[in-house]
């Protein structure tokens, strides 16, 4: 009797199965799919790492130096995740460039690139902060795993304690929202 109601069991998910392919008109095996997060948000918190010259990548020493960091945070594509990134900085205009980041999702261990536009930090020596003066544009640049070959675009701001100002290292943070693509 239990094998006659298990064999029943896998008959009618078999037949629930089937009548879902027929009604849509294609199986998975067929169609390309392409998944399309719109919603594609989280934060971060990242401490400092280092600061050391890097001629090739950023420019003339002291005026710009290499900043690398390391974090964690949570988005909505693959949950909480850890995060490395560094960025050129140039100390005389407070100019941002060539930022790349690799987030590394802890569930499942793909990987997301994330490269963003050069920006301008705002600078309030009043309460010792350094942010972004608006919005900055960036873009999901590949991946691994589950994420390979990932694209898409967004706006983040960052939030960090201005560490010059009153010697005190926090962690810094960053929001962002877009939209990541995956092949």
């Amino acid at each position: 009797m239990r094998i006659k109601l298990i064999l029943t069991s896998l008959a009618l998910a078999a037949l629930i199965t089937g009548a879902g392919y027929v009604i849509s008109g294609t199986s998975a095996a067929a169609a390309p799919s392409t998944r399309v997060n719109p919603h594609y948000k989280g934060a971060s918190a990242f401490n400092l790492a280092g600061v050391a010259p890097n001629v090739a990548r950023c420019g003339a020493f002291p005026e710009n130096i290499e900043l690398s960091f390391t974090g964690q945070g949570i988005d909505t594509e693959g949950g909480l995740n850890t995060a490395v990134f560094s960025a050129c900085t140039n100390t005389t205009t407070n100019e941002v460039f060539d930022l790349k980041a690799i987030d590394t999702y802890v569930g499942s261990g793909d990987t997301v690139s994330i490269e963003a536009d050069s920006f301008v930090q705002a600078i309030d020596p009043v309460n010792c902060t350094a942010t972004t003066a608006h919005s900055v544009p960036f873009r999901v640049t590949g991946g691994t795993g589950g994420h390979a070959g990932a694209s898409g675009t967004g706006r983040f701001n960052l939030y960090s304690n201005l560490t010059p100002c009153n010697g005190q290292t926090p962690p810094a943070f960053v929001s962002f929202e877009g939209m990541i693509q995956v092949p």
